[in-house]
């Protein structure tokens, strides 16, 4: 990979492998020239994430949510506000040394000087509140026209919000951040503008850190899977469309990037939230249930200084939670003790980084108690009229969440990038935020579980490998078949390393009456092929999830084949052969790919003449 530039046009090869932990929002991109092959993949986390939430539903979940939260605020009221209040309470005394730097600087010319100290440390907090992006990279020799745009963005809004009568000094503060001179003192005030930029954008960072990600994140629980390091809750869902186009983009720009789905830093494993994310998939149901969880738990509701505890909004997170979380295996009489345990530490982390009703700073243990009591009380053992209502519906939940987490697994391992799995990912996993997700992991289990799949895998042949999907698939909770797609696919990457190192990416058209629950592309280099196809929101492809999205329903969809391949295809997966057919002079693929997973990985193998 050429990244570093050398004398005139000349390139050296990056001596390693360099990636970035940068967070990006949605509307950034990262600055081409760093010498790094891209970011650690948080982008790719919430990019992959959306393609499974069905944005039809975007305007009923977020009623649905405003109902039962008791709240009308949208993201960028919470967001806002989490910021001030971070600003406020924790960078205080930052706050006021910037503040002070501006005064100096301000003191430079008669037409600022007159702007006090209150007024500019006030006037910087709103436009750090503003800030669009976590930070700038304003140096003394450039800024690029990305950072202008965000800090016009930024003072714009706060000249907005400002109740401040003379909003010039939104002005001055934008020509020191952007390094303007001063006519009377050009170099020196350059000099120190560029400084104070330089220490202005090392604030903005923990603002939006803080702010979103340990804040904003615990109050706004529309659906908490979107709330997620990396993520935004304003963007409700992609189409397969937009996610072609992504990764198309990451293909040119930035191949080598790495392809995250779970971290030491997220919110949920990527299991829980492949749960959470089919809720967008049933919106009425859930609307049902939680009206009757509500109706069922309002007598373990208690009153903490007038205040309701857990609040509306806690107890809407601790009903996302507990179906993101609750484990597949029975686990015995250690089931809901172990289940209490984790839950009841998550809500309390839960409440003090809202910094609502409890903080770090001034916890709050009458409220907390009170919601480790709920929690306590949702699930305790023996009769428990909301566990035999809630059961049911998360049974159903888990069963539709294991398949987006089989498809987006697919996903990961075959778009351009280099794909990343997290400790214990190579199985389901249901974890939720540190320190729930540093518990240690069974690797002996694991590669006990590898070493059996291998020696199955190689008894059955192609012959029989399809049987022993079926099976796998008939299993899913023991996570057999999670781990069977991560060997198969990893093992075909190392084989293929050239095709997917630089292989191009074609998005791929499907039609027929089930086109948008489909996902397809193909890598391409030269006359090797593979095709991916991962099928998404499979609500509305089973019967209360004791069908499979496999089958008989894919009839009459279909997915357009790469140009020029006339012949057959190899299902890595199944060790089945596909053949192409015609249709109005078009070459497709059926998607009788889907008759035993709901996933597929074809290799091209052309009919011999």
């Amino acid at each position: 990979y050429l990244c570093l530039t050398k004398g005139q046009g000349e390139a050296e090869e990056a001596p390693v492998y360099l990636v970035v932990e940068k967070i990006l929002a949605q509307h950034e991109h990262l600055p081409p020239e760093w010498p790094v092959h891209g970011t650690t993949g948080y982008d790719f986390v919430f990019q992959l994430n959306n393609l499974f939430i069905d944005s039809r539903a975007e305007a009923r979940m977020t009623r649905i949510y405003r109902r039962f939260a008791r709240t009308a605020d949208d993201f960028d009221a919470v967001l806002y506000q989490s910021k001030k209040k971070i600003i406020r309470l924790v960078l205080a005394s930052e706050l006021n040394m910037l503040a002070n730097r501006l005064d100096r600087l301000s003191e430079r010319n008669w037409q600022t000087r007159d702007f006090t100290h209150n007024s500019l440390r006030e006037a910087l907090a709103e436009v750090a509140a503003c800030f669009p992006v976590y930070r700038t990279y304003v140096t003394e020799r450039d800024i690029t026209a990305q950072d202008r745009n965000f800090i016009d963005w930024a003072i714009a809004q706060a000249k907005r919000n400002s109740v401040t009568s003379d909003r010039t000094i939104f002005d001055f503060i934008r020509s020191v951040l952007l390094a303007v001179p001063d006519p009377e003192t050009d170099r020196e005030f350059r000099q120190e503008a560029i400084d104070f930029a330089m220490r202005f954008q090392q604030f903005t960072a923990p603002v939006m850190a803080k702010g979103m990600e340990d804040t904003a994140f615990y109050i706004y629980n529309r659906l908490v899977s979107q709330n997620e390091v990396g993520g935004d809750p304003r963007r409700f869902g992609i189409s397969v469309a937009a996610f072609h186009k992504l990764c198309r983009d990451r293909a040119e720009r930035w191949p080598a990037a790495m392809l995250a789905t779970s971290t030491h830093d997220t919110k949920r494993s990527e299991d829980a939230r492949a749960r959470l994310n089919v809720l967008s998939e049933v919106p009425e149901e859930w609307q049902k249930r939680v009206t009757a969880w509500v109706r069922i738990n309002e007598r373990h509701v208690r009153l903490v200084d007038e205040v309701r505890a857990p609040s509306a909004g806690d107890e809407y997170l601790l009903y996302q939670t507990l179906l993101a979380v609750w484990p597949l295996e029975e686990g015995g009489g250690e089931l809901l003790p172990s289940l209490r345990r984790r839950v009841s530490a998550y809500m309390e982390k839960a409440c003090r980084e809202a910094k609502v009703h409890s903080s770090w700073a001034e916890p709050n243990p009458l409220y907390e108690e009170a919601v480790a009591a709920f929690v306590e009380a949702l699930l305790a053992e023996g009769e428990n009229p909301f566990l035999d209502d809630f059961l049911p519906f998360q049974r159903r939940i888990a069963r539709l969440g294991m398949y987006n987490g089989l498809s987006q697994c697919l996903l990961k391992l075959t778009v351009p990038g280099v794909p990343d799995i997290y400790q214990g990912c190579e199985l389901w996993d249901l974890s939720l935020v540190d320190p729930d997700n540093r518990r240690p992991v069974d690797y002996a289990r694991s590669l006990h579980m590898l070493t059996d799949l291998r020696n199955r895998v190689a008894e059955a042949g192609d012959e029989g490998l399809r049987d022993l999907v079926s099976e796998y698939l008939g299993t899913m909770a023991d996570g057999r078949i999670k781990l069977y797609l991560i060997w198969r696919l990893l093992a075909c990457r190392r084989e293929r390393a050239e095709l997917f190192r630089e292989g191009g990416y074609l998005p791929l058209a499907a039609g027929g009456p089930l086109a948008e629950h489909v996902c397809g592309f193909a890598r391409r280099l030269g006359k090797r092929i593979v095709v991916a196809v991962a099928a998404r929101f499979f609500a509305a492809l089973t019967e209360e999830a004791r069908t499979e999205p496999c089958g008989s329903v894919w009839v009459g969809t279909s997915l357009e084949a790469p140009a020029d391949c006339p012949g057959g295809w190899y299902d890595i997966l199944t060790g089945r052969y596909v053949e192409t057919s015609f249709e109005d002079e078009r070459e497709v693929l059926p998607l009788v790919v889907f008759a035993t997973l709901p996933v597929a990985f074809l290799e091209y193998r052309p009919t011999e003449d």
